[in-house]
């Protein structure tokens, strides 16, 4: 940002950044899963690779031009954990390490991956003994001290001691270094190979352990059992979080959908379960490691969270990757190619999703962040002709209104921002003399909405009578003026008449 701010000047160069940023994740994603592609299934794996991983559309939506949020970052050093790990090197084990460490300091979504990826290090470990200590120890060390300097980097000092849940706390660090430390001195300690049963017994022992202390310690920090949104408020929680769909489980939503992410990952992760059954020696570990991902990441998504299947995209496309260039060696590189046209991303997801689709209902009239009419720049067109002001709006539309124009929001798609969230609903389902003392209150400029999003639903129903049922019957409270509404756009738009005009007091 500060070179096209630099180049471009403040707002163009800041929004040349929004759009640029994403792109160049999205490249460095690519290379590196393309990386991990070919350190798992050889030089072979390249060219399958490219087309594998760069055609996850659940992974590439992480890396739309305007999207900045951590979430693509995340994925990026999953996949370099994933790379470091398959390259089955001491200095790569150590950059899994660190780039687990870091994921965790950026966010703990991707914790239940990160996790898996640790198991498999100790396991592997336990069946192999001294013929991968070494790369146990890197991987270790690295993940131990990495946390402690993401800790004392990104964490403030009077946070440190705090009991907290939904970030990198202190919880997370302690037993994460506690943790790599043990594993790196059980790696000492019992030094047989696989071929002594003895050492096997004592490695498992020691790794049990490790699990027993490392697991006590949730009763010293007990906030690391507690759901992350705990402490959201409770009307947040209901109308809000439980609404939104990446934060819901597949499961519960349209088959067609399921289907569309899923087909792909679950062939990709059966392929791998018998992947290791053909491998031979330490190449049976990769592919272990491959359908312990895949498997997880698939029900992660399908019974967790939804937003989790980007992660199961990626780690299927790299591991899928990978056994299409494994496949190569037996078969022409053209066969394994039209492998890859059947077992990719898109192919088996979309006919699932088609003949699924073809049993299932019509959408309705609203549907969540209310499409691309409330999603363009030209949607925003009227809003941003207005003289910059604050805007009372729902959460959904914050970080798109932040980004198309000049103007402050009071709610947006963040937990953490409760209060501005908290404020925005209780105004749309008040009373509609209520609502206009409490937008003063706030010191409101403008009222928008969309007309065709979910909110208005939800709003409407626990608020009737409410400030958005009145608007979404087109029942105008006279505080508020209508101004006109941009071709091709479901969002309307009110200026605040108030006794005094707020903009610029």
């Amino acid at each position: 940002m500060m070179i096209t701010r630099a180049t471009l000047g403040g707002e163009l160069g800041e929004k040349a950044a929004v759009f640029v940023t994403p792109v160049w994740l999205g490249v460095v994603y690519v290379l590196v899963g393309v990386k991990a592609s070919i350190a798992l299934g050889g030089n072979k794996s390249m060219i399958p690779a490219v087309f594998l991983v760069a055609g996850a559309p659940a992974a590439l939506a992480y890396f739309l031009p305007g999207r900045v949020d951590h979430h693509g970052l995340q994925l990026i050093l999953l996949v370099t954990a994933i790379w470091g790990l398959v390259s089955s090197s001491q200095k790569m084990a150590g950059l899994s390490g660190a780039a687990i460490a870091i994921g965790i300091a950026i966010g703990l979504e991707t914790l239940p991956m990160q996790l898996i990826l640790i198991a498999w290090v100790a396991l592997r470990w336990a069946w192999r003994g001294n013929d991968v200590a070494t790369q146990t120890r890197w991987f270790a060390t690295c993940l131990a001290v990495g946390l402690a300097l993401c800790f004392v980097a990104t964490v403030p000092a009077e946070k440190w001691a705090l009991p907290i849940n939904d970030a990198m706390g202190r919880g997370h660090v302690v037993l994460g270094i506690l943790g790599g430390i043990l594993l790196t001195a059980g790696s000492h300690l019992s030094k047989e190979t696989k071929v002594d049963r003895m050492g096997l017994v004592i490695r498992l022992l020691i790794l049990i352990g490790i699990g027993i202390v490392v697991l006590s310690g949730l009763f010293v920090f007990p906030e690391l059992i507690v759901p992350p949104y705990s402490k959201l408020d409770p009307l947040l929680l209901r109308l809000w979080l439980n609404n939104v769909s990446e934060a819901k489980p597949l499961s519960d939503a349209l088959l067609s959908t399921t289907l569309g992410f899923a087909v792909f990952p679950v062939i990709a992760g059966l392929i791998s379960i018998v992947a290791i059954g053909w491998a031979k020696g330490k190449e049976r570990d990769l592919w272990v490691l491959a359908a312990m991902t895949i498997l997880m990441s698939v029900g992660l998504a399908i019974f967790w969270q939804a937003r989790t299947s980007g992660l199961a995209a990626a780690v299927s496309g790299v591991m899928a990757g990978g056994l299409i260039g494994k496949i190569s060696e037996f078969i022409s590189l053209r066969a394994a190619l039209m492998v890859a046209l059947v077992l990719n991303p898109i192919v088996p997801g979309f006919f699932g999703a088609s003949i699924a689709r073809m049993f299932e209902p019509k959408s309705g009239k609203f549907k969540v962040g209310g499409g691309a009419g409330c999603y363009t720049q030209q949607a925003f067109a009227t809003l941003n002709q207005q003289k910059p002001g604050l805007v009372i709006a729902p959460i959904d539309m914050g970080a798109r209104i932040l980004l198309t124009t000049r103007h402050q929001v009071l709610a947006a798609p963040y937990h953490r921002n409760e209060t501005g969230n908290l404020a925005s609903y209780r105004v749309f389902m008040a009373k509609s003399d209520q609502a206009k003392a409490m937008v003063a209150g706030l010191r409101g400029d403008y009222v928008a909405i969309c007309t065709r999003s979910a909110e208005i639903a939800i709003l409407s129903r626990e608020g009737p009578g409410g400030l958005m049922a009145d608007l979404s019957s087109n029942n105008i409270p006279d505080w508020l003026m209508p101004l006109p509404k941009a071709k091709g756009s479901d969002v309307r738009l009110f200026k605040v008449q108030l006794d005094e005009n707020r903009i610029g007091g």
